[in-house]
């Protein structure tokens, strides 16, 4: 499968002095430094704020900025010089250019580089420091919102890390050194997308009325809350345990679509988690746009549809069937993180 990721490709420039340095640093000796500087490739158009990441740029919700942090390449996680000099953040400016909020000078002892998104509200905080690579703060609360009217607006951030490699989840580390300055970075999501769509059974007469879909929650063997992610692999820890996970319509309610023509009706972002064999239920809540005195909650318990492990950077879009007072489950289908490069891949139908 394609996947469209974030690509960050390196120059090299002159030698830049930090203050402070050692006679080693000075040009012509053995470990004179050379400095780090990134410019970013994009193509495709911005996305609306606080939302899902298709792409880097200067545009409402698109990654303007991305924080990097030097390691020994020897253990992973121990700086690679001074705390102030091993960080730095890189920012966009309208012009397409990507600026450091410092230099991050390269000597010729192998560094391993982390890069990440978003960056911490504040600027240069420093990633922790866990013993075997480094961590950032992140948060996936069980409840979150969307808009309707959107296909990529909601409420959980899109937590991205760094990899060499561009394939789909991949976790290759990125080394670097003085004669090797010029990485390409490329940006992964953390997090797995979830779709749902709604199409009315041929049986049901479509109500314009009464069913537009205000939320729907998942109850099973899900991950939500604070932690953190590594920026090694991108992995999140996080608290464990059954949870309940609610997307909700913050405005635009949708309404199912016709028989077969199924209808976006909500969406988020979710922790990967394992496969399962545990039962999920679903509620489904149904009423008038701009009005909840007439809400109404259609329950449905399924075994398989959600069976398949949620994986990072992969989308998961599941399709369900209204009637007149039920609902029903009829595929789920695995694919990209975009319309542009999804390689989808269906399930076999799953009818309960």
């Amino acid at each position: 499968m394609n996947h469209t990721f974030l690509l960050f490709s390196s120059g090299i420039f002159a030698c830049l002095l930090l203050s402070g340095c050692s006679g080693a640093d000075l040009p012509g000796r053995e470990d004179a430094t050379v400095p780090l500087k990134v410019s970013a490739f994009t193509s495709g158009t911005s996305v609306v704020s606080r939302s899902v990441v298709s792409k880097a740029g200067t545009g409402s919700g698109e990654a303007g900025e991305i924080g990097v942090f030097l390691t020994l390449s020897s253990d992973g996680h121990s700086a690679y010089a001074d705390l102030s000099i091993s960080s730095a953040i890189f920012k966009v400016d309208n012009a397409g250019k990507w600026n450091a909020s410092r230099p991050v000078n390269l000597r010729s002892e192998s560094a391993r580089l982390y890069a990440w998104y978003p960056v911490a509200s504040g600027g240069e905080s420093k990633p922790a420091d866990n013993g075997s690579t480094r961590t950032v703060a992140v948060s996936t609360p069980a409840s979150q919102t969307f808009d309707g009217a959107s296909a990529t607006a909601c409420s959980q951030t899109d937590y991205l890390y760094g990899s060499s490699n561009s394939t789909v989840g991949d976790a290759t580390a990125i080394t670097v050194n003085r004669a090797n300055n010029s990485p390409t970075i490329w940006l992964q999501h953390a997090l797995a997308q979830v779709v749902f769509t709604i199409e009315y059974k041929a049986s049901r007469l479509p109500d314009d009325e009464y069913d537009f879909v205000k939320s729907i929650s998942l109850q099973g063997p899900f991950r939500a809350g604070s932690g953190t992610m590594q920026l090694n692999d991108g992995t999140l820890s996080l608290p464990t345990g059954n949870t309940t996970l609610t997307f909700t319509a913050e405005s635009s309610p949708q309404l199912p679509g016709r028989v077969d023509k199924p209808a976006v009706v909500a969406y988020g972002l979710v922790a990967p988690r394992s496969a399962t064999a545990a039962t999920v239920t679903v509620n489904l809540v149904l009423g008038q746009s701009g009005n909840d005195t007439h809400n109404r909650t259609l329950t449905a318990t399924t075994t398989t549809l959600f069976g398949a492990a949620w994986e990072k950077g992969i989308r998961y879009t599941y399709h369900l069937l209204l009637d007149k007072n039920d609902l029903t489950f009829r595929s789920v289908e695995i694919g990209g993180w975009d319309d542009v490069n999804k390689g989808s891949t269906d399930m076999p139908p799953v009818l309960e």
